[in-house]
């Protein structure tokens, strides 16, 4: 996104250059179903029940705009280069979790099964931010919302990733990812495209996570969440802080989410080598080397916070080889709902 005169900017250390945009003028109302869309600022969500869970063990990784937030009325935006759009497009868009073989992409992911009558509103977890040896290709830790198949599939998905072909480092950024037919023609990564409406002044899509986990070592986690809120917008919220939100408007086929799901998404080279998942490590029970989803829980179409129960997910491991998930149930109101997923990759085939 190209700045307007006199909008304050931010070099940050990690190389990218943040812009503070008029919140009325940012690129999310380029879309042409939100000429007059009307900001919301903050959340109303419906009276809803909750499963208190926690503190973590773990200390919360930092992203957006440590020292200095953002004028009132404006926003961080990343600053796009044409670089940037070159890379994105190139990308491969479908890291929405499917049960059929998509070549290049690996997936371990939970996800929930789709029943009779039953829809979900939104879908929260914690995950440990891990830093894994990307030479090639992508590594995804993410959370998501979908409904419908192929053409029909309108999804939010939202985590972190490590993409050098992406953003020109090796570090792990925080992303989200949006379609509204399948990433036939429509959505994007962040705001590559119209869509995402930018609220916090400080946390912005695109920001490098400063803190990453360590094998053995210190422990940090990010605690995300997708929700539907009363009028229909879907906000992403990082640590409690409300990013911002897909406005309802934007898509064609999600009224009533069928499924959620977290995990890990490995997308290799055309013939290439599979990057690491999580941390690298297989899951196991040691949580001081193996990347976690804790906490994890969905909202159903009661508003009703609950985690995955027996016979309600299906675990999608494409290739056991490179990549795993080790689910561990409800283990206490500390943990919640708990899995441990990753892997080191490799020759893993297409």
């Amino acid at each position: 996104m190209k700045p307007s005169s006199g909008c304050l900017l931010h070099q940050t250390e990690f190389g990218h250059i943040v812009d503070c945009i008029d919140i009325n003028k940012q690129l999310a109302f380029d879309h042409p179903l939100l000429k007059d869309h009307k900001i919301q600022e903050r959340p109303h969500f419906s009276k809803r029940t909750t499963k208190n869970v926690g503190l973590s063990r773990n200390r919360p990784s930092m992203i957006g705009l440590l020292h200095d937030a953002c004028p009132s009325g404006t926003v961080p935006i990343r600053r796009t280069t044409k670089a940037d759009l070159i890379a994105i497009r190139s990308m491969s868009n479908n890291i929405y979790a499917q049960t059929t073989k998509v070549p290049n992409i690996h997936r371990a992911v939970l996800q929930m099964q789709t029943a009779a009558h039953e829809s979900y509103l939104g879908v929260t977890g914690n995950i440990n931010v891990y830093n894994p040896d990307v030479k090639e290709g992508s590594s995804y830790a993410v959370i998501y919302v979908m409904n419908g198949a192929n053409e029909n599939l309108n999804s939010i998905t939202t985590g972190w990733m490590v993409s050098p072909g992406t953003y020109g480092t090796g570090y792990t950024y925080f992303f989200t990812y949006w379609t509204t037919d399948g990433a036939k023609k429509t959505g994007c990564f962040n705001i590559a495209c119209p869509g995402f409406v930018q609220v916090d002044k400080r946390v912005y899509l695109g920001s490098h996570f400063v803190n990453v986990s360590i094998p053995n070592g210190p422990q940090f986690e990010t605690g995300l969440s997708i929700s539907k809120a009363e009028d229909g917008n879907w906000w992403v919220t990082k640590d409690q802080i409300n990013i911002g939100y897909f406005p309802a408007k934007i898509f064609n086929n999600f009224v009533e989410p069928e499924s959620v799901g977290w995990g890990g998404i490995a997308v290799n080279p055309p013939n290439g080598i599979s990057p690491p998942m999580g941390s690298g490590i297989f899951p196991d029970n040691n949580y001081g080397h193996t990347s976690q989803f804790r906490a994890i829980q969905y909202r159903n179409s009661s508003g009703v916070l609950n985690g995955p129960q027996k016979y309600t997910y299906d675990t999608i491991i494409d290739n056991p080889d490179c990549y795993l998930i080790d689910f561990h149930g409800y283990i206490g109101k500390f943990e919640g709902y708990t899995f441990g997923f990753g892997g080191p990759g490799g020759d893993c085939g297409n």
